[in-house]
């Protein structure tokens, strides 16, 4: 139940970008929500609940460009029309998509994940790994002299 709403959120983030795209191409919208529920379902399945608990936002955001390109391009050749400019607007959509997937990350780690899963995932900013120490430097000869 909890998936629902994540799901729609994704489908509509996905549907405005794919129908302001493929529209151009005089694509079906049936095809283009057809594409869309396909391609956003299997990006929440390996992007969202499989990469983004593991890895964090920011290998999530970048492995979802790929993914939603391939997935779109597939399916727009499959579905609508096997030209060049269907890889173009694919590519379009998943520059489009990956922007999004960021913000969308968010939401997820905040609301949907559990927080077992949470504390499992890879944080590149966890446990001061990247702190810097500061000191003086200890000169023994300046301690000799006085």
């Amino acid at each position: 139940m909890k998936h629902i709403v994540p799901l729609a959120i994704k489908f509509i983030g996905w549907s405005v970008v794919l129908l302001s795209i493929f529209t151009i191409f005089n694509a079906p919208l049936l095809l283009i929500l057809i594409i869309t529920a396909g391609t956003a379902v299997v990006s929440y399945l390996i992007g969202d609940l499989f990469i983004l608990p593991r890895f964090g936002n920011l290998a999530a955001a970048i492995a979802d460009v790929p993914l939603a390109f391939l997935l779109i391009w597939l399916t727009s050749y499959a579905l609508i029309e096997p030209t060049v400019n269907m890889a173009y607007a694919s590519f379009y959509c998943a520059l489009a998509i990956g922007a999004i997937e960021a913000f969308f990350h968010l939401f997820m780690e905040n609301r949907v994940l559990d927080e077992e899963r949470k504390e499992q995932a890879y944080r590149w900013y966890d446990e001061g790994r990247w702190a810097t120490e500061f000191a003086e430097e200890y000169d023994q000869e300046k301690d000799d002299r006085t």
